[in-house]
């Protein structure tokens, strides 16, 4: 009897809780689809995490041509890029399309084509006063629908 009564209390404890009940609603974030993706195009690792590596540089500026593709799944038209510096080691100055970045995002095409390929120049600027040494800023990308 005191098997079947054990048997009996477990199969009560494993129905589940919202058995019988009315379940809540619960918010939920945008669908990934309805995103808008970043892809870069003519640089190293591509996709939506790139890396520009420009080597040794010998002269003070250096410059480089890459392509930026805006994807929205189910959506034509415009949107805007910006980009600012996530990290910034003070020593260069950082152009996109001849805009200097800094830490806030600015607008570096305000009416980009969903699902074209736009071209930028990434500058960089060191001056002669700053002793050799590795880079260390990294360019963050924000877009948005218009």
């Amino acid at each position: 009897m005191r098997y079947v009564l054990t048997i009996a209390m477990l199969a009560t404890l494993m129905q589940p809780l919202y058995a019988g009940g009315r379940r809540r609603a619960a918010a939920t974030s945008p669908s990934v689809r309805e995103e808008v993706s970043i892809t870069f195009i003519g640089v190293t690792g591509g996709g939506r995490e790139a890396l520009m590596d420009a080597g040794r540089i010998a002269q003070f500026r250096t410059r480089r041509v890459f392509g930026i593709r805006l994807d929205a799944p189910g959506k034509t038209g415009t949107a805007t890029l910006r980009a600012y510096l996530e990290s910034f080691d003070g020593r260069a100055t950082v152009r996109v399309d001849g805009k200097t970045l800094g830490l806030a995002p600015i607008v570096i095409d305000a009416q980009a084509p969903l699902g074209g390929v736009t071209m930028h120049t990434l500058e960089i600027e060191i001056p002669p006063t700053v002793p050799e040494g590795a880079f260390a800023s990294a360019v963050r990308w924000e877009v948005t629908t218009n």
